[in-house]
């Protein structure tokens, strides 16, 4: 399960996403700051039922998708590595 988290001034928001998806979702977070707008498909926390949400990328100051994804190893020499 995976969540797209949305900060602005003075605003947060938090979505869950469907695992199918979270890609389209993760390539519109790209968009943060632009003139753009997007129509992402979430999930309804309250009903558990498919939304879409559309957001105004110029009034988001951050975006990010936690969670989700394949599980991947990690053999990296750090954190930052």
């Amino acid at each position: 399960m995976a969540y797209l988290m949305l900060y602005g001034d003075g605003w947060t928001q938090r979505w869950r996403i469907a695992a199918e998806n979270e890609t389209a979702v993760r390539e519109e977070v790209g968009h943060v700051g632009t003139d753009s707008t997007g129509w992402l498909p979430v999930v309804d926390p309250d009903s558990g039922a498919g939304a879409t949400v559309v957001v105004a990328w110029r009034k988001v100051a951050a975006a990010v998708v936690l969670g989700g994804g394949a599980e991947q190893s990690d053999d990296s020499a750090g954190r930052y590595a």
